[in-house]
């Protein structure tokens, strides 16, 4: 009876500890988001707030498993470019969209939406929050996320 009762609460111990390590592993990254086949709509650009127009698509940023492409998504237009993934760097490709012509607050955001992903080496992932570097170093956009289901 008594190696039955040390038994369980060894297996006792061992599953708090085990909960404990996922907890903390979780805390250490921060990282509840997945970087693919995400919706990551975009918050902030070159330090300012992005703020969507009522009956205005949102500008956004997908990265998808098929065939490494990111669809990019603002206001006016749509494209999509390549990427590719190494650790925390990222790489996009030469950007292609289409050509609407737009309200001129809109057209410049999306002229430096396209250049952020032009210019982005680094990513990192805090939370629901994505955020893109350049090479310096320097923040040049963030995102917030919501699945794709």
């Amino acid at each position: 009876m008594k190696k039955i009762i040390g038994f369980s609460f060894l297996i006792a111990m061992l599953s708090m500890t085990a909960c404990q390590s996922t907890t903390a592993a979780n805390l250490e990254t921060n990282s509840t988001a997945e970087l693919r086949n995400t919706l990551w709509k975009l918050t902030t650009l070159n330090g300012v707030a992005i703020q969507t127009k009522e009956g205005k698509r949102m500008a956004s940023l997908t990265l998808t498993t098929e065939e490494s492409r990111a669809r990019i998504a603002t206001a006016c237009n749509q494209g999509s470019a390549g990427y590719t993934v190494n650790g925390n760097s990222i790489k996009f490709t030469p950007a292609m969209s289409t050509k609407m012509g737009c309200e001129p607050d809109a057209m410049q955001q999306e002229t430096a939406f396209f250049k952020a992903i032009a210019d982005t080496t680094r990513f990192e992932i805090k939370g629901e929050t994505l955020e893109l570097y350049n090479v310096e170093g320097k923040l040049l956009a963030t995102f917030h996320s919501e699945y794709l289901k």
